[in-house]
Formats: C-alpha cells, structure tokens, sequence
C-alpha cells in the first residue's frame, strides 16, 4: 500500500507524544572501523556506538527504558521489575534506570543458561546491578530464554509487600512502547547519514528479544529509508523471532499513526553462530579477539560477539562486498568480567633482567 513518508522531524514530534524519562546521551557516535574492515575484506565499514547510551555499561536498552520508566512514572509505579540471564546487560540497565529515576528495582534472574565460570555469578552486570541497588532475586529452574519464569508471582509478591511494580518484559521489547527507543534511531541515524554525506546499505546487529530490529525496520519504513537490516540471532532460533519482529514493527508503526508497515520478507536474520543462549564457540571467541586487537573494543560472547561473527560469515556469503555497513554496538561489556574463563589466559611476564 502506497504511504506518504514522514520526515525526520515527523516521527520525532510523533514519538514526542509518548511518555519519556530522559536516559540517554544522544546522538550516539558513528564512526570508521577501518582495521577490522580490512581484516573481513569490507571497506565501508562503520559502527554506532550504543555502547555509549548513557547509563552505567551502557547498550541498547536504555533508548528502550525511556519510554517505559516515562510509563511507569506516569501510572504511579515505585519499583521497576524485570528479568534476565546472571550476566543481562537488560536487567543491569533497568537497575541503572531506576536508580536514575528515583525509582526501587527488583531482578529476576533465570538460569537460561549454563554458568561460565567462577566468577560468572559474583562480577560483570550482576555486580553492577546490585552496586546500582537492586534487589536481586534468583530462579534455578533451568528454562528456554523464551520462558520468563516467575516474574509474574514475583510481581505479586512485592505487591503483597507494599510496593507498586511495573513490570517490564525481558529485555523490554514484547510491550507496547518497547520499539520505540530504535524507531527514533532509525530516525537519528538517518540524520548522521545527512551529516558525514554517507548512504548505507547495510545495518547490522545482535537481535534477541526483538525490539531493537523491529524499531529499527518501523522507523526506516516511516521515513521511507530503503536501507537494510540484518539482524544476528543470539542463538540459532529464526522463526520466534522473526514473528515476534515482525508483529512488533507493524504494532509500532500502527500505533503512532504511520500508514507504512513492514512485509514479512523485510524481517532478515543470519545466524552466524548456531550456540545456544548465553555461549560461544571457538570462532566467535576469535572474532571478538580480533575486533579488541584491531579497534580497541570490547564485545561480548552473549550478544556483540555474534554480531561480529556474523558480519564475518556475511563477507564470507559476498553480501558485504562494495556495501556500505554500519554495525550497532549494543552495549555488553560488563559482561566479559563474567565469561574471563573464556577469554583468557592472561599471561603476565616478569620483568627483565638488566639490560
């Protein structure tokens, strides 16, 4: 169906109309990654750094938490309550979040996946969290990441005790305002296109819980932005998401008054690991060694790690060549504190004799 595109400004006046607490620290930069480009033969190859959002670790949650600690201010709420995995970049900035907006923070850790070492569960996010003071609760029923486990009953117990939650879906994406933060990403950057002169072809990510891409898809569909959006799965799994994905872009668009909407077919994954939740392989590691060696950052084995892989598997398929990529940095570095067994050895040398 034939729709007239909105403007930058548009979208943003739409998106003005929502509830918002301010969390962020926009527009995040963008930038070459000419070394790590060289090394997965992509010349054009840039990156946006959500990892400097704001709030304490940063990543992408925090334009998805404006809008929602926005709502929960205005429905009388005095806890934000959520959940995650031990090492959840979500639930460490929901803490962030509340601590920012005055508000008490409850987190529902489930065992979603298997403990990465001795320190996984006392460092990283988890640490964070509870020095941002959250009260830090903890599920170990093994479970799908799909399964949110006893948010629900936690919710009621801290009613029963006084408090008033509002309850926020794992990595804040299956509710109503949960796109919106990416929509007007999408819009900012198409703004630092207009900016640095650059068109891109290509924007690539880590997707999981799915809020992200389909922020991304609405926003670029309103503006009528031809560009691309790949997402890489956290996992192997396509199909959940891509429903999920899909369904939450067209709900978004819908809901602020956009004619545009996304076909199914706009909703691109490409798994570049095939782990499961929460664990890497060998290849992976690797990459995230090479972007640290090449460009001095940091990706984690969860999340930006399998970005990276599946930018590498994505030049190795010929879908990089002569394209202009922009690769989002969603945040994720706290948690390598967590997964250390799997990054080192450090090896530290003695000192020299005298020369």
């Amino acid at each position: 169906m034939a729709h007239s595109s909105w403007t930058i400004t548009q979208i943003r006046q739409q998106l003005n109309k929502l509830p918002h607490f301010s969390l962020t620290q926009l527009p995040t930069p963008i930038h070459r990654l000419s070394n790590f480009g060289k090394h997965i033969d992509c010349a054009e190859l840039w990156i946006k750094r959500d990892d400097l959002s704001g709030l304490a670790g940063g990543g992408n949650k925090t334009r998805k938490l404006e809008f929602l600690v926005g709502d929960a201010l205005k429905s009388g709420a005095d806890t934000l309550l959520t959940v995650g995995a031990i090492q959840s970049n979500h639930t460490r900035q929901t803490a962030a979040a509340a601590a920012r907006a005055g508000l008490k923070c409850a987190l529902l850790h489930c065992d979603w996946t298997r403990s990465a070492g001795p320190t996984y569960r006392q460092t990283g996010n988890i640490l964070l969290s509870s020095m941002m003071g959250a009260e830090l609760f903890f599920d170990e029923i093994e479970r799908p990441i799909e399964d949110q486990g006893p948010l629900e009953d936690l919710a009621k117990y801290l009613t029963r005790r006084g408090q008033k939650p509002y309850v926020i879906p794992g990595g804040a994406s299956d509710h109503p305002l949960g796109s919106y933060g990416y929509v007007n990403c999408a819009a900012e950057i198409a703004g630092q296109e207009h900016a640095l002169g650059i068109t891109f072809d290509l924007v690539v990510h880590t997707t999981g819980s799915s809020s992200t891409q389909s922020g991304l898809l609405a926003g670029f569909a309103a503006i009528g932005s031809t560009i691309r959006v790949i997402g890489v799965p956290d996992d192997e799994e396509t199909e959940i998401k891509r429903e999920r994905i899909h369904r939450l872009a067209n709900v978004a668009l819908k809901d602020i008054g956009s004619q545009a909407s996304v076909p199914l077919n706009h909703v691109d994954l490409f798994v570049g690991d095939r782990s499961p939740y929460g664990m890497a392989d060998a290849e992976t590691i690797a990459a995230i060694k090479l972007f640290a060696r090449s460009e001095g950052l940091i990706a984690d084995p969860v999340y930006e790690g399998k970005a990276l892989r599946g930018l590498i598997e994505l030049s190795k398929a010929g879908q990089l060549a002569g394209k202009k990529v922009l690769l989002l940095h969603l945040g994720g570095t706290p948690a390598v504190h967590g997964y250390a067994a799997q990054l080192g050895p450090i090896e530290l040398k003695n000192m020299p004799g005298p020369l």
